[in-house]
């Protein structure tokens, strides 16, 4: 009889023995899908943040480029307007034109009544200044209110900027317009505006910020008394600058920044054969 109850305890041991382990594969096994399905989550979900910023982003300037006849994007009361005209004064070069997009607003987008002029930092400063005397500081989004729309999510902030110097990758005639002729005296001007204008668009989701919004205000972007980071630094001379793109993401903050360039060519129409 011992011996019948030392097999039967034996048993009852390998048996435990054996659920144990079956219970530790699938506790792996659990733990491995869950990690599995965290990562695909979250690869998704920047995914969708992504495609969000880019949308977003691409609507102010969709607006200006597309939804603008030339009149209107070339008046001196249009922030691209005013960056072609204040080219007249070469103390103003290289001025980024900036202002937030509100299309809840009930000011017109690209009004220079929304709009900030910053000064880009010279070679010792790394943040830029604004020009009061030509601007307020109402073209700064709000981090905390200024969103594109009514989801409340994204923030959008544009800045326009007069692009004087020549690009030196371009091939010879590359700003030409397709069926032109430039040839002497074969063409008349009809009064348009020769330019190119750099339109910076960042797409900002502040809700993900590691730190306060107010503090990410004041050092990357500004408020009423605070000047933040330029927007655009692809000019030569800007290039190692740090812009407010950079800023916002050193807080965790997700962005999109788009970069359009518009030509404004002199339309010419002929009128004699070309010589």
């Amino acid at each position: 009889m011992r011996i019948q109850h030392t097999l039967q305890r034996q048993q009852r041991g390998a048996t435990l023995i054996v659920v144990l382990m079956m219970l530790l594969v699938i506790t792996i096994v659990g733990v491995f899908a869950i990690r599995v399905a965290m990562t695909s989550l979250n690869i998704a979900t920047n995914s969708q943040i992504g495609q969000l910023l880019l949308q977003t982003g691409d609507t102010p300037t969709n607006l200006i480029l597309n939804r603008s006849n030339y009149k209107n994007l070339t008046s001196i009361t249009s922030v691209v307007g005013k960056a072609i005209s204040d080219q007249k004064d070469p103390l103003k070069h290289g001025r980024e034109y900036v202002f937030c997009y509100r299309p809840t607003s009930a000011l017109q987008v690209n009004s220079i009544l929304d709009m900030t002029v910053l000064i880009p930092p010279d070679a010792t400063a790394t943040k830029a200044t604004v020009d009061t005397t030509e601007s307020n500081r109402s073209g700064f989004c709000d981090l905390e209110s200024d969103f594109g729309s009514s989801r409340e999510a994204v923030v959008t902030q544009v800045a326009v900027k007069y692009i004087s110097e020549s690009d030196p990758d371009a091939a010879p005639g590359a700003d030409l317009d397709r069926g032109t002729d430039a040839s002497k005296d074969s063409n008349v001007q009809q009064g348009k505006v020769d330019g190119r204008v750099r339109i910076t668009a960042t797409a900002i989701l502040p809700h993900y910020s590691r730190s306060n919004l107010a503090d990410v205000q004041e050092d990357c972007i500004g408020n009423g008394s605070t000047a933040g980071y330029i927007n655009d630094n692809t000019d030569t001379g800007l290039r190692t600058k740090k812009t407010m793109a950079d800023c916002l993401t050193e807080y965790g903050i997700p962005v999109n920044t788009q970069i359009q360039e518009i030509d404004l060519k002199t339309r010419f129409v002929q009128v004699t054969a070309p010589t």
